[in-house]
């Protein structure tokens, strides 16, 4: 491609290259093949500035640099390289996410699952979930909620190459703040809520706010954004954009929903706006859920689903792994994992569980070290609150003692009203072994997730295989 028009778009301070054709682009200085553009991104562990005479070496024709190198090398200087690489990436694959429908879901909890209702209602799609990439590479890692600009908008071309019509996206607050959907062309934008949540990388609340008030900014005018009326900020939301602004909730909005029936197997709504009125069954647990298959249906409404399709595909979606899943058990016993890593996810699942009477609610939990320590005594609070009984345990403790973790979460909670296990294997094994016929054990803080971060390795661990464990052994002894 003609560099030129490579760097259409592109703010440029300063150029020292004399490139004309680019073969390839870049962050990764590994990856780096002869007429190549190498991106010099800063990270949070590493810094691609660091890496240019590795890249020049494997062939680098040009560094993509965001500060001036005194050595005299190929370079384009620009103010933000996070932000022009987003740009030269779309412009590398010709845009792509022009060409498809493209709805990103943002909001401190329900992404996952709303990106899955929306997944089973355009069956012709792409998903960029938390969970997993469900696309055109089998082979794509998911590393970060949202992916980075390269990765996005590499697999949303080769999705449309594959007549792919919709592009399903998980847009986190992070994300935004590292440009990696500057430039992609949503039609929709979704709002589900904001509640505390990484504020150890945003520094306070507001900053998380504002990080997340970019993805309605950046929305053009004849785009929808699509935006729960009941959540507090709201108001907020709607004021920073400048698109078509559509509402729904269970309070008010343009698209109200009614909650009918709700039990263990799921629920049904009533739901009614834009001309519309229609009734769906969708089988995940918790009144919290409702949220979630009220903004997918209304995406569904807009695109001038028809009420059959909408009803089957909502009440056919799979339950996201880990998203109050609920694990094999003794009879009597109900047993879930979820990802709730929040206080006000966690009062929402456990909030839900009491709904369906329970004898009593177990919940074993911890929190992430390297995390915003000042939520974990929150969630002590919350948890021995809602709970009849409470386990705390390790969560991904990374670089950090766990015992220094339990301490922080025991702030919130009177240490009679608590059991302390360190091991997480050992609270979830406690948690099962003192379960009795009609309580409910709820596991929280990983849902999906498949090891233990501990000291910079990944530790082979889930939480569902734990209690798979725990059954079979307790029947094979016996």
């Amino acid at each position: 491609m003609k560099i030129d028009e490579l760097l259409e778009g592109v703010e440029v301070t300063k150029r020292t290259d004399k490139a004309n054709e680019i073969v390839g682009i870049t962050d990764d200085s590994r990856k780096v093949e002869s007429g190549f553009l190498f991106a010099a991104l800063k990270g949070e562990d590493f810094d691609g500035h660091d890496f240019y005479e590795e890249a020049l070496n494997n062939g680098a024709c040009v560094i993509l640099l965001e500060r001036e190198i005194s050595q005299d090398i190929p370079y384009i200087l620009v103010p933000n390289a996070r932000k022009a690489f987003s740009r030269i990436a779309s412009n590398y694959y010709e845009n792509p996410s022009q060409k498809l429908k493209i709805i990103g879901v943002t909001g401190t909890n329900g992404k996952t699952t709303t990106s899955y209702l929306l997944s089973a209602l355009f069956p012709n799609s792409v998903c960029f979930s938390t969970v997993k990439y469900m696309g055109i590479s089998s082979n794509v890692k998911v590393v970060n909620t949202t992916p980075a600009a390269l990765l996005l908008h590499r697999e949303i071309a080769g999705a449309y190459k594959m007549g792919v019509e919709t592009a399903i996206l998980e847009v986190s607050s992070i994300g935004l703040d590292q440009s990696r959907v500057s430039d992609i062309d949503f039609d929709y934008a979704i709002f589900m809520n904001i509640t505390r949540d990484h504020l150890d990388y945003h520094k306070s609340f507001e900053n998380y706010r504002l990080a997340k008030a970019k993805f309605f900014k950046a929305l053009r005018e004849n785009k929808i954004a699509l935006i729960n009326a009941d959540d507090p900020n709201a108001p907020y939301f709607i004021k920073n954009t400048n698109s078509k602004v559509v509402t729904f909730g269970f309070k008010r909005g343009n698209v109200i929903g009614q909650l009918l029936q709700n039990s263990g197997k799921g629920f049904n709504l009533k739901i009614e706006g834009l001309g519309r009125t229609l009734e769906v069954f969708s089988a995940l647990v918790g009144s919290f859920n409702t949220w979630n298959v009220l903004a997918a249906v209304v995406v569904g409404i807009l695109e001038n689903l028809s009420d059959s399709e909408i009803k089957e595909r909502i009440a056919a979606a799979p339950i996201p792994p880990g998203r109050l899943e609920r694990v094999k058990s003794p009879e009597g016993v109900s047993v879930f994992v979820d990802y709730a890593h929040t206080p006000d996810a966690l009062s929402s699942v456990i909030s839900s569980l009491k709904e369906y009477n329970p004898l009593r609610i177990i919940t074993v939990f911890g929190a992430g070290g390297h995390r915003d320590k000042g939520k974990r005594g929150l969630m002590g609070a919350v948890v021995s609150a809602l709970s009849d009984v409470t386990i705390v345990t390790s969560d991904n403790p990374r670089d950090e003692d766990p015992d220094d973790i339990i301490d922080n979460i025991f702030e919130g909670i009177e240490p009679k009203k608590a059991i302390r296990l360190k091991d997480r294997k050992e609270a979830i094994f406690k948690a099962l072994s003192i379960a009795e016929e009609g309580d409910f054990v709820l596991v929280a803080g990983k849902g999906h997730e498949d090891y233990q971060a501990i000291k910079g390795k990944k530790i082979p661990f889930s939480d569902k295989k734990c209690i798979m464990e725990f059954y079979n052994y307790e029947r094979n002894r016996a």
